[in-house]
């Protein structure tokens, strides 16, 4: 396995600083980090003081946590996606910062890609993130939405945008 995995549910993981470099041993695998994850772990205490981007993305993760229980992320989905793509987002998902519990979406059993959020440069852009915002606004009953507070997923086999919200 690569010591920069991908991450299919979150494709930019590199890029949004979910790991740095580092050359600190992982507490699952035992070896040189390579890439250290700077993300919480949602764990029973003592947590891990170390991880490898090898072993987030292996599920290795379980051997450096009590009972081999934890989640990489504070949310629910909208719809209950197939186990197994459930347990890939929720141990095998780099997390990415937010303020509050958030809801991950699902379509047709499948979880979506997070890219970003709705403020970033690549996205700020884009008509179908603006429009997936827009309609985040509309269900909420609200004239418009910060950007910034909007996060952004994308169907993996399609175009379609779907827009979250993470107030601070």
């Amino acid at each position: 396995m690569s010591d920069q995995p991908a991450f299919r549910f979150h494709p930019d993981a590199y890029e949004h600083g979910c790991f740095e470099a580092s050359d600190e041993t992982c507490s699952a695998c035992a070896r040189p980090c390579v890439w250290k994850y700077t993300q919480h772990i949602y764990a029973l205490p003592p947590d891990p003081s170390a991880i490898c981007s090898r072993c987030i993305a292996d599920g290795n993760v379980a051997k450096a946590v009590p009972d081999g229980d934890y989640g990489l992320h504070d949310f629910s989905f909208d719809e209950e996606p197939e186990a197994a793509l459930a347990d890939e987002v929720e141990k095998r998902t780099p997390g990415f910062a937010t303020y509050n519990p958030f809801i991950w979406p699902v379509r047709n059993g499948a979880p979506l890609a997070f890219l970003g959020f709705g403020a970033d440069a690549n996205l700020a852009g884009l008509a179908k993130v603006q429009a997936a915002i827009m309609a985040l606004a509309a269900e909420m009953g609200a004239d418009e939405i910060n950007p910034a507070d909007a996060l952004i997923f994308k169907t993996l086999a399609g175009d379609d945008y779907v827009a979250t919200l993470d107030l601070d």
